[in-house]
């Protein structure tokens, strides 16, 4: 088996709460290790932003990485101090999913080691 180091990105995330957008989904039977996650303010005004860890494996709530983190004009803002472990049970899995206050205003960078099972 290979761990592989890839990065996922996702420009102009949804400014919509009840329809985020998704950055990455855990594949199924793996394991992933996020090790970096960026979140950056392309406008020139200030702009909240909200990153989630939606699972939908039974017994496991949805957790924010942030919420409504607030991103000034023209900056980034590094996430993921530690490793966060995403999982896919063969029947559902964790994506993780964010949201800005403004249209068209945050991209976002995911960095991962995927297919970590043992």
């Amino acid at each position: 088996m290979a761990n592989d180091f890839k990065r996922f990105t996702k420009a102009n995330i949804s400014n919509n709460s009840s329809s985020p957008s998704t950055v990455y989904t855990c594949a199924t039977n793996k394991t992933t290790i996020v090790v970096g996650c960026m979140v950056c303010n392309k406008t020139a005004n200030d702009v909240t932003v909200t990153v989630t860890l939606d699972t939908t494996i039974s017994g496991q709530d949805d957790a924010r990485l942030c919420d409504a983190l607030k991103l000034p004009a023209n900056s980034t803002a590094e996430l993921s101090m530690g490793k966060i472990v995403l999982t896919h049970n063969n029947t559902n899995g964790d994506a993780i999913k964010a949201f800005a206050s403004a249209a068209s205003a945050v991209d976002v960078i995911l960095s991962i080691l995927e297919d970590v099972n043992n």
